[in-house]
């Protein structure tokens, strides 16, 4: 193993997809878990957390019974957290949520965390589809917050109650879909996405990106598995809004031989040196994968500079996911089109997050920021950003006896982007929505000293839907 090159370094471990091992390999599991239990202290390992998909079908008895033989020789040796993956509820079906969830929490609920210090709780109630934990590792506590597989606004809400309340704690996050292999997060347009599984309403890793991750000054890294599309790994780098970076990794073995011939992700953290570096080993073979896809080095912290970089990219159009040619995309004053691959990249300043606009005469987009890093090929945060033909709703916001409403903020929330658009009336109360993606919205008029309303409006290509909306 590499030697320790700080006083302040530590492992955590990542057991990537551990599917086959439950269903045929449970040697290969146990093989995994007992290297961890025998070199605790001399790998410095302060954490194991589970990827998802600790077992086939969350509804054979003989895959957890497995599962569990082989988990319970972590138990009073080093702390860890089990995520759920889409395969852990019955039959590989998420959809069924908390009711497909009864394997899973029967060993891995509430009742499996009974009296660790580290485990703080769990949502819903008395699942462990969505759990936390604090451990202070070397004078520094940190938040491991674990998210169920392609988490319901519910979840993220709760999620959002947790980091709030720990805002003082460095936190890493687990779930068991985030980063696809090509480096991005996944999305509606990625194999094996949340709609797969029937569950399309809830979120991909790019959803809770914007809607979570991005939001909290304290979060250092995002892990997850799920994903085994060509060699099963992927990471990426962005800053969040607050200028913290945040690593984000994918690993599963599940196609190499023996259910993934029993790698696990050795991550090793050393705060003081301000890096994270990853390797990959098996305890089953005795073999490190070297290739720089599984062993590499990356800041934890972000550095600054006035060192040239890029921010790059992909235009799809969300419909059919095919690339779009000709966007002309803008950041910091410079702007690049969309090759026919849908391709773009522009120079910027390196460890920034900047603006980015994506426009198409007719179309619509939901480009919002990207991350520019010195080096795309070793520190990589493509943007991906969606398109689509757009519409438009205009109209007036009046009260119920006919006065104009100016000042009124009228917020769309749908269409095919799922991306919230707000406007403002004028002197006159009229509004006018700017290019909207087609599709189904709701319609949010708010107003002060008035109720609020709602209705809904369909938005075609290219047309122009009046919606008046009234207020009380």
């Amino acid at each position: 193993m590499p030697q320790f090159d700080s006083a302040d370094e530590f492992t955590v471990v990542a057991l990537p997809d551990t599917q086959y091992y439950s269903r045929d390999f449970p040697d290969v599991f146990r093989a995994q878990t007992q290297w961890i239990a025998d070199h605790v202290q001399d790998q410095r390992i302060k954490i194991v957390l589970g990827l998802g998909d600790i077992v086939d079908d969350g509804a054979d008895p003989a895959q957890w019974q497995n599962a569990d033989s082989a988990v319970r020789l972590l138990d009073g040796e080093v702390p860890y957290l089990m995520a759920i993956g889409n395969h852990d509820y019955a039959s590989a079906k998420p959809a069924a949520r908390t009711a497909g969830a009864q394997g899973f929490n029967s060993f891995f609920g509430p009742s499996r965390y009974a009296g660790a210090s580290w485990y703080r709780g769990s949502f819903p109630p008395g699942s462990n589809e969505n759990l936390y934990g604090v451990l202070n590792i070397n004078g520094r506590d940190y938040l491991i917050l674990v998210l169920e597989f392609a988490p319901r606004d519910s979840s993220l809400a709760w999620a959002d109650g947790i980091l709030k309340a720990n805002q003082d704690k460095e936190a890493i996050i687990v779930t068991h879909a985030f980063t696809f292999t090509d480096n991005t997060r996944m999305s509606r347009c990625d194999a094996n996405s949340a709609a797969s599984f029937g569950v399309g309403q809830d979120n991909d890793g790019d959803d809770v990106w914007w809607k979570l991750v991005r939001k909290y000054a304290n979060i250092r890294m995002v892990l997850s598995g799920h994903v085994n599309t060509g060699d099963g790994t992927g990471h990426r780098i962005d800053l969040g809004d607050n200028g913290n970076l945040v690593n984000q990794m994918l690993s599963d073995y599940q196609s190499d031989a023996l259910g993934g011939g029993g790698f696990l992700r050795l991550i090793r953290v050393s705060p003081s040196l301000n890096r994270v570096s990853v390797f990959t080993y098996s305890p089953y073979s005795n073999s490190f994968k070297t290739d720089d896809h599984n062993q590499f080095t990356v800041p934890y912290l972000a550095t600054g500079g006035a060192v040239t970089g890029a921010i790059s990219g992909k235009i799809q159009n969300i419909v059919d996911c095919q690339p779009v040619a000709g966007v002309k995309v803008a950041v910091n004053g410079s702007t690049a089109i969309s090759d026919v691959n849908g391709l773009f990249s522009i120079a910027a300043p390196a460890f920034s997050t900047l603006p980015i606009s994506a426009t198409l005469n007719g179309w619509a987009s939901d480009s919002r920021s990207a991350t520019a890093t010195a080096d795309p090929a070793s520190e990589p945060s493509p943007a991906k950003i969606f398109v689509a033909e757009a519409g438009k709703v205009t109209g007036y916001v009046r009260t119920v006896s006919g006065l104009p409403v100016a000042g009124a903020t009228v917020t769309f929330t749908g269409g095919d982007l799922r991306f919230i658009s707000t406007v403002t009336t004028d002197g006159s109360g009229g509004y006018d929505s700017g290019p909207l993606a087609i599709g189904s919205y709701m319609a949010t008029v708010s107003a002060v000293g008035h109720s609020s309303a709602q209705s809904k409006v369909a938005v075609v290509t290219g047309g122009s839907a009046v919606l008046d909306l009234i207020v009380r």
